[in-house]
């Protein structure tokens, strides 16, 4: 963690000592943070005392020490979906293999990155990496397309197993293991086995085990004590004895791996068995053991399980405990919220059509730095969360509308509530209470006032019986976004008059880019911004939308709407008003009228792991921007925060600034649009901006573009009108 000086500054005007907070969970201006989950781990390796354990996203990586560190597409990872890893131990690397085809191999603080199977003209359809095994100088990589041998002292392709299904067919390759001098092959229909000695080229060369119940998916190969077993998924264990398969155990089992060293363990369903060499099964359990995906003992013995729900299980200290890296307890989500105090929580569930998701998983927050779980709190499809001073509400698709206060919950369901289909996709806190959204059902809107009593309200569009999103304008006015599979549209209702309006893309009825309508946000000024499927368009006079003609601004960029060929999938306003705008294909930065292009972030240019944006939350305080994909959580330092309406809490970050750093430093906390000038001690000018929002950024140079020399700089902020000013010190040691 970055080390930050707290300052005292002086107030010009008021003559007033100030203590500048610093916060060392604060990252520069310009960086990233991965918020990976690492509670699901599907492989495990060893290698010089260390320990890896692969997440979809990213590595957690136990040391000696029982130190916990991440390797992470921030850290110079290819990507996402890490589907197999494996240690070289002679060379002292490691290989990370991705469902795109991609293998990285980390050597000596290095990354390299091949390409060649993602990016090679000869092979069609998924290029899907399953497994990798190690004999000798050669890795064997297990993919949909065959079976690729890869050198692992030249890192480049020696030979490509391929079309090795019936009549030369692609064959997906799931796994393969050794016996001896041969390699066995678990396939999407059943076994094949080579040897190693042969032109396995050469389809000929290869023996099939694909009759009976072996004409089916092989989940898993093992070669344990003398002999090889496979794992088939409504079949159950078989064992290899003078030539032909035996059922051993499990019939009719599902499986997910075998893996193999003084034991066979066996992952049956979510249970764990170990079988000694003898043929005797002990399951193995605990209750950290939920969901098992692989296990395997180290070199002392102890046991290292990775699990679907508790991260890197190992006993290496008495009993099991879980080496899980801080973050969020899924990957991917459907919502985020901010509470009263800027605390981020984010939800993971959702559905399709009138079905949940399925989504099971608990509310998590981040504060401080740190992700944290909501135990309290509904767990089943969660869509929503929200506050008023007193009470969080949290809302799930199918068991209603849970309401926490003091301590007290209380869950209205269609039992004791007009919710009547449970199905809540949306709130919206208010000043006349907390506004509820119930899908597939014509009384769709509903108002928890707070005295514990409701009122309920249905429109005459077919459409506003499935509702999606919900805000509230600065006038009270409830805007309620369609499904656009439903028909679409926004209904906006006016409680006061008990009017609304349906607005879709007809000339007076909105002229919205489209009807298909997928995020929707308030700015700074009051207009309400909606994202389509066909562009960005705005409202700028929401007093104005009952008045019988209303017409969204659709703003032009680059000759054209603002994102016309884009499904514009969340839209978020930072403290300068600006808009970032999320997509299909990356996320976007425009200026507060969404004219002029500042930013924009995909998969090439940064460390998001995916381009399907599904929400986006700044904090108003630090200017983070945090970006929910299908994958991940990542969050980015932007350089506009909400302004404050004096000189309070006013922050410098980095400081001091030493020579190793090379972005800029945040002046946070100012006045809106203050003017800010940094000056040596002398008096003499350095640089002079202009706040974004209530935030000003620093280069570290001055007019000439020279980096500043070592010394104490002044920064002083004055007010947009005068009337207040504030002075600071930065040091600056290169």
């Amino acid at each position: 963690m970055s080390k930050c000086i707290c300052l005292l500054l002086m107030s010009i005007v008021n003559c007033q000592l100030l203590i500048v907070n610093c916060y060392a969970q604060e990252i520069p201006l310009g960086t990233w943070r991965m918020h990976n989950s690492y509670n699901s781990i599907h492989t495990i390796a060893f290698g010089s005392g260390t320990v890896y354990g692969a997440s979809a996203n990213g590595l957690v990586i136990v040391n000696s020490d029982n130190s916990l560190t991440t390797l992470t597409k921030l850290d110079g990872l290819s990507g996402v979906d890490i589907t197999s890893i494996a240690v070289d131990a002679t060379r002292n690397q490691l290989l990370i293999a991705y469902a795109d085809g991609m293998l990285d191999i980390v050597h000596s603080n290095e990354i390299i990155s091949f390409s060649g199977l993602k990016e090679s003209p000869t092979i069609s359809g998924s290029r899907r990496i399953n497994h990798i095994n190690l004999l000798g100088e050669l890795a064997y990589l297990s993919a949909d397309y065959g079976v690729v041998v890869f050198d692992l002292n030249q890192l480049q392709v020696k030979e490509t197993w391929r079309d090795l299904g019936p009549a030369g067919q692609v064959l997906a390759i799931r796994q393969s293991n050794f016996l001896g001098d041969s390699i066995f092959l678990a396939t999407q229909q059943g076994v094949l086995a080579g040897l190693l000695t042969d032109n396995l080229l050469d389809f000929a060369n290869w023996t099939r085990y694909n009759q009976g119940a072996f004409n089916a998916t092989v989940e898993s190969v093992s070669s344990f004590n003398g002999t090889i077993f496979a794992a088939i998924d409504g079949a159950g264990l078989y064992r290899k004895i003078n030539g032909s398969w035996t059922l051993e155990h499990f019939p009719g089992a599902d499986f997910n791996t075998l893996t193999a060293d003084s034991h066979l363990f066996i992952i049956e369903g979510s249970n764990l068995w170990m079988m000694n060499a003898s043929g005797t099964l002990v399951q193995l359990q605990d209750e950290k053991i939920t969901q098992p995906l692989y296990a395997v003992h180290d070199a002392a013995g102890k046991y290292w399980i990775g699990d679907a729900n508790n991260g890197l299980l190992s006993d290496r200290s008495g009993s099991f405990q879980s080496y899980l890296p801080n973050g969020p307890t899924f990957s991917g989500g459907f919502r985020f919220a901010l509470n009263n105090t800027n605390q981020l929580f984010a939800v993971s569930g959702g559905y399709t059509g009138t079905t949940p998701a399925g989504k099971n998983e608990k509310v998590n927050s981040f504060n401080n730095g740190q992700w944290k779980t909501e135990g309290s709190y509904l767990t089943s499809d969660v869509t929503d969360i929200d506050f008023s001073s007193t009470t969080t509400f949290v809302a799930s698709f199918g068991a209603g509308l849970q309401a926490i206060s003091n301590g007290t919950s209380v869950t209205y369901t269609n039992s004791n509530s007009p919710l009547s289909t449970n199905r809540i996709t949306a709130l919206a806190y208010s000043n006349d209470g907390l506004w509820v959204t119930n899908y597939g059902t014509s009384l769709s809107l509903h108002l928890l006032k707070s005295n514990n009593t409701w009122e309920s309200f249905s429109f005459p569009i077919a459409a506003a019986s499935f509702p999606t999103e919900l805000v509230v304008d600065g006038l009270g006015q409830v805007w309620m976004v369609l499904n656009p599979s439903q028909g679409g549209g926004i209904v906006v209702f006016n409680r006061t008059t008990n009017q609304h309006v349906y607005l879709n893309e007809q000339p007076g009825s909105g002229s919205l880019p489209s009807r298909s309508v997928f995020s929707i946000a308030s700015d700074r000024n009051g207009q309400v911004w909606v994202g389509t499927n066909a562009g960005v368009a705005y409202f700028p006079n929401p007093s104005q939308m009952l008045s019988g003609n209303v017409n969204s601004v659709k703003p032009i960029f680059n000759g054209r709407f603002l994102l016309r060929d884009e499904t514009s999938t969340a839209i978020a306003v930072d403290g300068g008003n600006r808009k970032w705008i999320g997509t299909q294909r990356g996320v976007w930065l425009f200026n507060a009228f969404g004219e002029e292009h500042l930013q924009q972030f995909n998969v090439p240019n940064s460390p998001l792991l995916s381009d399907q944006f599904i929400d986006i939350a700044v904090h108003p305080i630090t200017g983070e921007v945090f970006f929910l994909t299908d994958h991940n959580v990542v969050s980015y330092r932007s350089d506009a925060t909400m302004s404050q309406p004096v000189f309070d809490k006013v922050k410098i970050f980095p400081n001091p600034v030493t020579a190793d750093f090379t972005g800029r430093v945040s002046i946070s906390g100012l006045s809106t649009d203050a003017t800010v000038k940094i000056t040596d001690v002398s008096g003499k000018m350095v640089w002079q901006t202009f706040a974004n929002g209530g935030t000003a950024t620093w280069d570290v140079r001055d007019y000439t573009g020279r980096r500043a020399a070592t010394g104490m700089y002044l920064v002083i902020a004055i007010a947009q009108d005068g009337q207040d000013s504030i002075v600071g010190k930065i040091a600056v040691v290169n």
